[in-house]
């Protein structure tokens, strides 16, 4: 999914403070970091040597060692992308992670959280403000974040991959399994328990978590796992949806080379990064066999995901801005609604859908279109639920985030309202990253979220004392948590019948 993440205050600056932490001794060699109130940081740490000149589409090579004492005190920057929200600078030369850490951990076996970031895998970085990790910290986990290859340079198929061996087209979900594989050799050195390892995204990184759930190259390196509105392919009429077909990838990348005038992979190595990122790409992750052997559906069909506890949710109104992006337009008007509407769910629609999403006039098209995205988006997390309970793959965990935030001073568009990523800051507990008249409300909220979040890290359950009661999902409305205010979770409307999206019939 394309979905922008939302920036408050731009990407962190490097901590200010005088204070260093470490040196800690980690693959390649030994770093020191920063402390400030209580929390030690390390930035900018490589999990992965650079992934450019021969090294460009190849899996995620080993770190070359170092002399000395690195600094780890400042974020490398972002990954190369073609998102217009993340400053540079940028490079391609960005397989580094960022870990916030108590300052009394060491000798300690603390649960560790991994974000993933979201950015439909073409943008963002680990080091987004919102993403700063010290407030969960201070509850008593280490939050590791990172970066992964974005767009054409990690979500690249071409035949002269395949014929160099197993990686052809999931470059980025590789750092990812990389990153993790860094965690469980190293967090212990910095007071992590790499034996209680939650993995944690949102849009694009909540997809992500999905797709490590279900593939074996990932098997063992995370006990939980977490994702905010972003789920992977669901079955629909006995098709999926969100993958790209290998054939096709790889019809992609020849036609892209061609484009670029560089039929080979080894001329394609050659070209500098800013004319191969000008070539149009739209990345997916590929089936291919190796990371991704198989469907999702077909995953927990064969009881093949992670047998771990899985906490899963979206957002009220994901709709308003998903909607232009899934369907590739704006217009949204009353005479295209019954083909937005097929275009959407991939099949003609039961007769019972349009009296449930009924539209009489443009605006009532609109807001019908905006109402059904969020529900489908709300289904594809509640299915995967679904296949976890089914599975007996461990307890699931869901909810719908129903929470109006404050209003910002400046004229919001993307994610505003309970949007696409709205719950993020609150997960994070770090609303004073956006400069807001915040409400009694949002701060109790964004507390009860952290701790919920943070005590699923440690014990698999977010239930802890004087929190409001998460029930364990059971397929049934009341076992979905609203996380709101007492006045909105109250007003909440009911959970739509998912049969109309599913294409079931409704008796």
């Amino acid at each position: 999914m394309k979905a922008k993440i939302i920036l408050w205050g731009g990407v962190l600056a490097a901590l200010a403070t005088s204070v260093s932490a470490g040196p800690v001794r980690v693959e390649g060699g030994l770093i020191a970091g920063a402390e400030k109130g209580g929390v030690r940081t390390w930035f900018g740490v490589p999990y992965a040597a650079p992934p450019v000149g021969a090294n460009r589409w190849r899996a995620p090579q080993p770190v070359a060692g170092w002399k000395g004492v690195k600094a780890t005190t400042a974020f490398s920057p972002a990954c190369r992308q073609t998102a217009t929200w993340i400053p540079k600078p940028q490079s391609e030369d960005c397989l580094y992670l960022n870990i916030w850490a108590p300052k009394a951990a060491k000798g300690r076996k603390l649960p560790v959280m991994v974000w993933i970031h979201g950015g439909g895998y073409y943008g963002g970085t680990g080091s987004q403000a919102g993403y700063d990790g010290e407030h969960l910290t201070r509850r008593g986990v280490i939050v590791v974040t990172i970066n992964y290859r974005l767009g054409i340079f990690g979500f690249f198929s071409h035949p002269d991959l395949a014929a160099e061996g197993k990686v052809d087209g999931n470059q980025g979900l590789l750092d990812q399994v990389a990153a993790l594989r860094w965690v469980k050799c190293n967090i212990a050195a910095f007071g992590g328990n790499p034996d209680n390892v939650t993995i944690f995204g949102e849009s694009a990184g909540g997809e992500s978590v999905a797709v490590l759930t279900t593939s074996p190259l990932a098997r063992g390196l995370f006990q939980r796992a977490i994702a905010e509105s972003g789920n992977m392919a669901m079955p629909i009429d006995g098709r999926e949806y969100g993958w790209f077909d290998k054939a096709k990838a790889d019809a992609d990348g020849v036609a892209a080379a061609k484009a670029l005038n560089a039929p080979h992979l080894s001329d394609l190595r050659k070209l500098d990064t800013e004319t191969v990122i000008a070539q149009a790409w739209s990345p997916r992750p590929v089936v291919d066999n190796y990371l991704i052997p198989t469907d999702m559906a077909a995953a927990y069909g064969r009881g093949q995901p992670a047998r771990v506890p899985l906490l899963v949710g979206w957002n009220a109104d994901e709709g308003k801005d998903l909607a232009p992006e899934i369907l590739g337009t704006s217009d949204f008007s009353l005479a295209r609604y019954p083909e937005l509407v097929e275009t959407l769910l991939g099949r003609k629609p039961l007769p019972g859908l349009f009296q449930a999403y009924p539209a009489r006039t443009d605006a009532e098209a609109r807001s019908a279109i905006n109402r059904l995205t969020t529900d489908y988006w709300g289904w594809r997390m509640w299915q995967w639920a679904k296949l976890h309970k089914n599975a007996k793959s461990g307890a699931a965990y869901v909810y719908e985030f129903v929470h109006v935030p404050a209003e910002p001073a400046k004229p919001c568009g993307y994610g505003c309202g309970a949007g696409h990523g709205a719950e993020i800051q609150y997960a994070f507990d770090q609303l004073g990253q956006d400069p807001r008249q915040w409400t009694q409300d949002d701060r109790q909220l964004a507390g009860r979220m952290a701790i919920y979040w943070t005590n699923f890290a440690k014990t698999g359950n977010p239930n802890g004392r004087g929190l409001p009661v998460w029930k364990t999902f059971d397929g049934s409305d009341a076992s979905v948590i609203r996380l709101g205010s007492d006045a909105e979770v109250k007003a909440a409307p009911p959970l739509p019948d998912y049969r109309l999206i599913e294409g079931q019939p409704e008796n």
